[in-house]
C-alpha cells in the first residue's frame, strides 16, 4: 500500500514537470473546419495554420502539423503561404479533435500523412519569422 501511495505521489510531482509542447502534443483540443484560416509552409514535413472564431474577425488558435514524409504543399513558393487544404477523413467533415482526424490535401498531389498535431501559443507563432506566420 505505502509504495503504490509513494509511486502516486511521485507521479503527480513529475506531471507538471513536462514541457509545456508535450501536454498540448496529448490534447491538442477540437476545431471546426469551416473556421482554419490562413495557412503557411515551414519546410516539408512543417505546415501551420490557424483557427478564427465563428465571425473570422480574429484567431482564437493555431497549429503546427508535422508530416510523416515530404509534403509538397508550397514550400518552394516565395510567398510560403501554402497550397494545402485541412479536412477531416470522417464522413462528415465538421470538426478535428485529434491527429487521426486530420487530413492534408495537397492540389494533384497525395494527401500528406499527418504525424503529429500541436496547439501552438500566439507568442510561439510571433517568434516565427513573419513569413511564415499563418
Amino acid at each position: 500500500m505505502k509504495l503504490l501511495v509513494l509511486a502516486a505521489l511521485t507521479a503527480a510531482a513529475l506531471a507538471p514537470a513536462l514541457p509545456a509542447a508535450a501536454q498540448r502534443h496529448a490534447d491538442p483540443g477540437c476545431f471546426l473546419l469551416h473556421d482554419v484560416g490562413d495557412r503557411t509552409v515551414a519546410g516539408p514535413h512543417t505546415l501551420y495554420f490557424k483557427v478564427k472564431d465563428a465571425a473570422h474577425m480574429h484567431a482564437i488558435s493555431y497549429y503546427r502539423v508535422e508530416t510523416a514524409g515530404r509534403c509538397d504543399a508550397g514550400v518552394e513558393s516565395t510567398t510560403q503561404h501554402a497550397g494545402f487544404s485541412v479536412g477531416s477523413y470522417d464522413v462528415e467533415p465538421i470538426q478535428v479533435c485529434k491527429t487521426g482526424d486530420l487530413r492534408i490535401s495537397v492540389p494533384g498531389s497525395r494527401d500528406c500523412r499527418v504525424a503529429s498535431m500541436i496547439k501552438v501559443t500566439p507568442t510561439e507563432i510571433a517568434a516565427l519569422p513573419r513569413g511564415l506566420r499563418p
